[in-house]
């Protein structure tokens, strides 16, 4: 009788252990990400749209989005165990993991397969090449811009000196920065491709100029957290990157719905400086020039996959420019280990949700 009473508290406790087991994955799990920006905006427009539409919920994430100014911040947070997962740009993480530093990084889902900062000129600008940038000025946004990085490595790598060839110039944003280029004080631009598109809705146009192959594939803006995390909380991750990638495939489809889906998240994030029809209008070009780079055919439709022979130039160009001091493994840099499950969604119902997609009429 003994046996059969224990026997009977233990089958008992074990259904107890299983039903609380079942009912608490019922309950969203929260999960803090950060944004490389200091507001909200349309680039970021898939998260946004994984928000609203629920995405994330989908995954059982309770997300909470904080946007902060930079990567190297949401690469220092990430690291201390301040948030859950950061989006941001390789090149200061990619620093902090040598050896003898602290930052405890991996990038698990590459995002932007190009880098955001082309060099241009204006449309009517007689300049068609960097190399005849010889002795001019060009613009960034400020001397903190990734911008110089970015535009010392083309000058460099066009055959100038980067230090006496060419002044970098920083000329502020929106209206300060239009006013500075259409007064001649800079010759050429490194600004990143959402402040073009600006740019161009508020009608000056630019025109790129060409930099060799490795420049521009030099990937960029990808999804980040503690390595030890990716492995213990591994579903969590995979849940929060299929989520976006969800979020990027709607966004493509109907860039013009995940405008609207950002602004009804972040109103502030709509431009009160001109008509609504042209802050849509600049929204949407915001967001088709995000778009253009968050795939590569070199991933074989695998999305969010790493290509090796990107980053591998990444590490390269970043030793040249004298910001790494070695080699840093790619395996340390990142991994691919949670590509094919981040995939696991039927990206044919997202382009339908996307191309059906309408909001609810006001009454």
């Amino acid at each position: 009788m003994r046996f059969l009473k224990a026997l009977l508290v233990g089958l008992s406790t074990a259904v107890a252990v299983q039903f609380g087991a079942a009912a608490s994955a019922q309950q969203p799990v929260k999960f803090h990400a950060l944004l490389p920006i200091p507001n909200f905006d349309e680039s970021f427009a898939p998260v946004a749209v994984a928000l609203q539409l629920g995405y994330f919920k989908q995954e059982g994430l309770d997300v909470t989005i904080t946007a902060v100014n930079g990567s190297k911040e949401v690469a220092i947070q990430v690291s201390a165990g301040n948030a859950d997962a950061g989006l941001a740009s390789p090149a200061d993480a990619i620093i902090g993991m040598q050896t003898g530093k602290d930052l405890n990084v991996q990038y698990y889902s590459n995002l932007y397969y190009r880098n955001i900062w082309p060099i241009s000129v204006v449309d009517n600008s007689p300049i068609t090449s960097v190399k005849e940038l010889k002795g001019k000025k060009i613009g960034v946004l400020s001397m903190g811009s990734t911008g110089i990085t970015f535009g010392r490595a083309y000058v460099k790598d066009a055959g100038l000196n980067p230090q006496t060839d060419v002044s970098f110039i920083p000329i502020g944003a929106g209206a300060q920065a239009l006013t500075a280029i259409r007064q001649g004080v800079v010759q050429a631009l490194v600004f990143n491709d959402s402040a073009l598109a600006k740019f161009g809705v508020l009608g000056l146009k630019t025109r790129l100029l060409s930099v060799s192959d490795e420049m521009q594939n030099l990937p960029d803006t990808s999804i980040l957290a503690r390595p030890e995390n990716l492995k213990s909380k591994r579903a969590q991750y995979v849940g929060f990157a299929r989520a976006i990638a969800k979020g990027y495939l709607f966004t493509i489809t109907n860039p013009l719905a995940a405008v609207k889906l950002t602004w009804q998240l972040k109103p502030e994030a709509q431009p009160k400086n001109m008509s609504p029809e042209e802050a849509l209008k600049q929204g949407v070009a915001v967001t088709e020039a995000r778009m253009a780079i968050w795939s590569s055919p070199k991933t074989n439709g695998v999305s969010g996959a790493f290509v090796d022979s990107d980053w591998k130039n990444l590490v390269a160009f970043l030793k040249d420019d004298g910001s790494l001091q070695e080699d840093v493994p790619l395996s340390r840099i990142y991994t691919n280990a949670l590509s094919a499950d981040i995939n696991q969604f039927d990206k044919q119902a997202i382009i339908k949700q996307a191309t059906e997609f309408t909001f609810p009429s006001s009454k």
